[in-house]
């Protein structure tokens, strides 16, 4: 008979939580580096600089959420939520270290943007069925 290793609760936590992070953070980099290089040749004003930065910040969350859940094979609505609460945390951070400003009604948005569409991917990724 083969034994099956026990994984530590923190581990079951943790490791979804950790790689939905770092996918949603890749993600949300990615979309802005791409923002940014065609912002540079003058196609896209850079008015249009916040309404990207909450659609990365969507999209990332959306993608961590998803992966974050798939991962735990249960609990997406939660393990998505709180991926996407850790998006959101470090992006504030990361904000507030680079411009020192914070404006209230825009993190709303960007917490409540974060928080639900994490929580969506993390319903959608224990719910889709792979082929076997």
């Amino acid at each position: 008979m083969g034994t099956r290793k026990e994984v530590s609760t923190a581990a079951r936590i943790l490791r979804p939580l950790g790689m939905g992070l770092g996918v949603g953070v890749i993600v949300c980099a990615v979309i802005l580096l791409i923002a940014a290089a065609i912002m540079t040749t003058g196609i896209l004003p850079t008015s249009i600089v916040t309404p990207v930065a909450l659609a990365a910040a969507a999209i990332g969350a959306f993608a961590s959420g998803f992966v974050a859940a798939r991962l735990s094979r249960e609990r997406g609505l939660l393990f998505g939520a709180g991926v996407g609460l850790l998006l959101f945390l470090l992006i504030t951070v990361v904000g507030m270290v680079t411009s020192q400003e914070l404006r209230g009604t825009m993190m709303l948005l960007k917490a409540a943007l974060t928080i639900g569409l994490g929580a969506f991917g993390g319903v959608l990724g224990v719910n889709v069925k792979t082929k076997r």
